[in-house]
């Protein structure tokens, strides 16, 4: 095995037992995330993508003090068909498939039964757990990915190899490894793309073929949630504007990757036909947030406000999120000489993120830790700081950069993004009201909110015996069932404790296949 490969597998493995080890194991917070497990559970159960047990969960509604009655936490539209429908791309939740399936492996090999939901929820915790590992996956791959990419261009390896474990370990990218977002796996699969762009402009074997993947993992991006659409003609900019390539091969690679776009799209509006009789309906309901519909889902005077949440608020900053990327605007004047295509390729990303999600309804990404609308282009926004120069960073920089962005990982993986951002509304600022345009939301992101600082507050946070909160860790949560459903005495103490044990024994496995340079 190659230095290269053997380095690219220490990084998956390492950062697949990494992630797994602090996964959450929580789906049961925002629809974001149980909508999606749901969606996976009903696909294995009975073939299809729609959310019937959203339906089913009744919550309270609270006017002025008093429950006045309950309601559905299903998030979505009703199709054609009265099945109920998500609106996310359809990938999201065949890509969790597997570890969903595993998640049922174990229930059965711990003993763990599946009861109807009104006699007992350990099963669906413990399931539902561990198809969080499907983000684990899709991130520990994305930091392989970037690897690929940092050596295509030409980055020498062990600077490669420390700008792979600032993306993994000390940026936001971690908290997105250990959630049920999409995110995770479209930076995978963008990062993927570039590198497999570069490798086959270098030279590497199987050329075609590695065009073609980069085109069919642009359109898993887009499948997995439509907006992934937005950062996807940055690709086919950069290799129009590739004079390294012939103008014959330029064309034709600008072309596969346009039917790789255009491929999603097509399924995106095929989708939604199949679902609501309508291309152009994605499924989402606003009237939740939006006093006077239609939504106006962007608004260019909105975006200098926008632009302040992603670049300088304290609790969304790009920067402060992913203190790294100081490295990639540090090495952009050094981009654009020596690879100019890569560069202005990633400087359409990070542009096009940046205006359109200023702009957007929720330009903080709504309950979520960090800035989560750029997670996707994270890897792609820090290539800048690869190359052939790169490695001649000083050494207190780089120390700044590993322990901020540490410092912000960690965190965030102790406390829920929800538990952080709507403890109560007496102590939250995470929202403020306002008296909206029509079409745009009542509530806005806080410039002036600070992370954590609500939870952390919190009296009895630390020791929290709820269901789901506390410190956001799986095995804690798995402890809560235990000790609270009333099907939670079927979950063994043995798979509490063997849970870490087994990800920590991982990641020293993993320690096998580290770069020996």
């Amino acid at each position: 095995m190659s230095s290269a490969r053997r380095t690219s597998l220490f990084l998956f493995l390492f950062f697949q037992s990494l992630y797994a080890l602090t996964s959450s194991g929580n789906v049961f917070r925002i629809a974001d995330e149980f909508e999606v497990y749901f969606q996976a559970e009903n696909l294995v159960d009975h073939g299809d993508l729609s959310v019937p047990q959203a339906l089913a969960i009744r919550q309270p509604v609270i006017v002025n003090g008093k429950v006045v009655g309950t309601q559905s936490v299903f998030f979505g539209k009703v199709g054609t068909d009265g099945k109920p429908y998500a609106p996310y791309g359809p990938l999201s939740a065949v890509l969790a498939v597997p570890h969903h399936l595993l998640g049922r492996a174990v229930a059965a090999v711990a003993g763990v039964p599946r009861v109807p939901r009104a006699q007992g929820l350990a099963w669906v915790i413990l399931v539902g757990g561990i198809t969080v590992l499907t983000s684990a996956t899709a991130a520990a791959l994305a930091v392989a990915g970037f690897y690929r990419a940092a050596l295509a261009l030409s980055t020498p390896g062990p600077a490669a190899l420390v700008l792979s474990l600032l993306l993994g370990g000390a940026t936001v990218l971690w908290p997105y490894g250990a959630t049920l977002y999409s995110e995770a796996w479209q930076a995978a699969a963008f990062v993927w793309a570039a590198a497999w762009l570069l490798e086959a402009r270098a030279g590497h074997g199987r050329r075609r073929a590695r065009v073609i993947g980069a085109a069919l993992v642009l359109t898993a991006a887009g499948l997995t949630k439509v907006t992934a659409l937005i950062f996807a003609p940055a690709f086919v900019v950069a290799v129009l504007l590739d004079r390294s390539l012939t103008d014959r091969t330029r064309r034709e690679v600008a072309a596969i990757l346009l039917i790789g776009i255009v491929l999603a799209v097509a399924i995106h509006v095929r989708w939604n036909q199949f679902r609501f009789d309508d291309p152009f309906d994605f499924g989402y309901d606003w009237s939740e947030t939006i006093p006077v519909l239609p939504p106006q889902a962007f608004a260019l005077t909105d975006a200098p406000r926008g632009l302040a949440v992603l670049l300088l608020s304290p609790g969304k900053s790009v920067f402060l999120w992913a203190p790294v990327l100081v490295l990639a605007v540090l090495g952009a004047r050094r981009a654009w000489q020596r690879e100019r295509a890569m560069a202005i390729g990633c400087a359409t990303a990070t542009s096009l993120g940046l205006i359109v999600f200023a702009a957007y309804l929720f330009p903080e990404g709504a309950y979520a830790h960090g800035p989560r609308h750029l997670v996707p282009i994270l890897p792609l926004m820090l290539l800048p700081a690869a190359g052939v120069e790169a490695g001649r960073w000083r050494r207190p920089l780089l120390a700044a950069c590993a322990i901020l962005g540490l410092v912000m990982a960690l965190l965030a993986l102790s406390v829920s993004h929800l538990e952080d951002q709507a403890i109560s509304v007496s102590t939250n600022r995470y929202y403020e009201q306002v008296d909206p345009a029509p079409g745009r939301p009542a509530n806005r992101y806080n410039l002036g909110y600070i992370p954590f600082v609500s939870a952390l507050r919190s009296p009895g946070w630390m020791s929290s015996p709820t269901l789901g909160q506390g410190p956001d860790f799986f095995p804690l949560h798995l402890r809560q069932a235990q000790a609270q459903l009333p099907d939670g005495r079927a979950i063994p103490s043995w798979l509490i404790w063997a849970w870490p044990l087994m990800w920590l024994l991982s990641l020293a496995a993993a320690m096998l296949f580290r770069p020996q340079d």
